[in-house]
């Protein structure tokens, strides 16, 4: 059983859900408003007929009389009455008017009232105080039947029409929905077609530059950026199978010519020695690789450190990494700076920059400067080695990326130290920069904002 919900209906459901409400606000309202503009009509034309029949009033107080019916009232049937101001009792009226008990409304403040009776039905009742040819009140009433119905004609109407007026709306709701979800089944269609060697497959830019477009977009990135990954992290899996291959092969071959026959002290020595070395750099490049993975966790903690003793501890641990390959580390410009940040990310970055300009020179010099340059740190190595192509100067900091000259010449590394780098330097607001010529050398800058 599919129990999956779909997006449309769901949308469906709520924006029915919610024109439905907001068709039964506005038609109340309407309704009410309606039924509050025909009592004021009906209420407006009752003070009309009271003020006609106090101009022709001529009532004779002691006896009740019967008021013509040659008013031209702009509403119909009407009952009048006039009532005395002391005693409270009819002194004129129409031959209509209804036998209901008025006192409680005579007395009252206001003019207006809608009377529920049962032998006349439903009373609009209007009370207009009178002074003069004598005191007394005027009480004009009509059945309110006429309004009513009207109303009730109205309001069917609206129990009809709303329901199909609900449906067109939706209806063209469905329409347009259909319309906004086709890039998103093209997104859902393309994903479930792609691969991890297809990868080169994108969604076409919608014409309108709206939230579906943004949508389209970032999902193209995420295809290239996938695409990215999948291509480092085969060379990756190229790289780290060469790197491994070659001191696993060396361990095991040692070992074995050692286990065939006995041998005397020295050779075994020299056999552990040489094992010895290759565990190391297996252990060199598992430590490289954990680096990099736990580096974020560096991310928060920070203290206060002086940068050119730290440099000058990271130039120590190297100097003999750096004699066994006859460079010269040299220090042109070094000032005093002390900065808040991590010292675990900035050691990193001092680290393999030297390293890599160190591992990457024979016979020479590597020279080395840190300064304050308006609000920024500034971080320079410049080295004699053996350069950077132009076509892989833009790809060095990629992670696991070894250039074709670093891998000839079987210098030791596996394209991390540089990505590392560039991690650690997004955490703490840095940069890099590289300058390169082939055969001559290669200059890092490093900016770091202070602030």
């Amino acid at each position: 059983m599919n129990n999956k919900e779909n997006l449309k209906s769901i949308i469906l459901w709520w924006l029915g859900t919610f024109i439905a409400l907001l068709l039964i606000i506005f038609n109340t309202i309407f309704y009410e408003m309606l039924k509050h503009s025909f009592y004021s009509r009906v209420e407006n034309s009752l003070a009309i007929i009271a003020n006609q029949t106090k101009d022709n009033l001529t009532p004779n107080v002691d006896q009740v009389v019967t008021l013509p019916q040659k008013l031209d009232y702009p509403i119909s049937p009407v009952m009048i009455a006039v009532f005395g101001a002391k005693n409270m009792k009819i002194i004129a009226k129409t031959v209509t008017f209804m036998d209901i008990p008025m006192y409680p409304y005579l007395k009252s403040n206001e003019n207006f009232f809608i009377v529920k009776t049962k032998k006349y039905g439903k009373i609009g009742i209007f009370i207009s105080r009178i002074i003069s040819p004598m005191k007394g009140y005027i009480v004009v009433a009509t059945p309110m039947y006429k309004v009513d119905v009207k109303l009730q004609d109205i309001f069917i109407k609206m129990i009809v029409l709303n329901p199909i007026l609900l449906f067109v709306l939706l209806l063209g709701a469905n329409i347009i929905i259909d319309r906004i979800l086709v890039p998103i089944k093209n997104i859902t269609k393309v994903a479930n077609e792609i691969s991890v060697g297809d990868l080169d497959r994108i969604i076409p830019l919608p014409m309108q530059k709206d939230e579906i477009y943004d949508l389209v977009q970032a999902f193209n990135k995420m295809v290239f950026r996938l695409r990215d990954d999948v291509e480092m992290i085969e060379r990756f899996n190229s790289d780290v199978s060469h790197e491994l291959r070659t001191p696993l092969t060396v361990l095991k071959g040692e070992l074995e010519i050692a286990l065939r026959k006995d041998r005397d002290i020295e050779y075994y020595k020299n056999t552990i020695k040489i094992a010895l070395k290759e565990v190391n750099y297996l252990i060199d490049m598992v430590e490289e690789m954990l680096l990099f993975t736990k580096i974020e966790n560096e991310i928060d903690k920070k203290e206060h450190i002086k940068l050119d003793e730290l440099l000058l501890n990271v130039i120590s641990s190297l100097s003999i990494k750096a004699k066994e390959k006859n460079v010269t580390l040299k220090v042109i410009k070094l000032e005093m700076i002390d900065f808040e940040t991590n010292p675990i990310l900035i050691k990193t970055i001092f680290l393999n920059i030297i390293d890599n300009a160190i591992k990457y020179t024979d016979n020479g010099y590597v020279y080395i400067y840190l300064y304050q340059k308006d609000d920024e740190i500034v971080f320079e190595v410049r080295d004699e080695g053996i350069g950077i192509s132009k076509q892989d100067i833009d790809k060095i900091t990629e992670r696991f990326y070894r250039t074709e000259k670093s891998r000839n010449r079987n210098i030791k590394g596996f394209g991390l130290g540089l990505s590392i780098v560039k991690k650690a330097l997004q955490f703490i607001n840095g940069k890099i920069k590289f300058e390169s010529n082939e055969n001559k050398g290669t200059k890092v800058i490093i900016k770091i904002k202070k602030s």
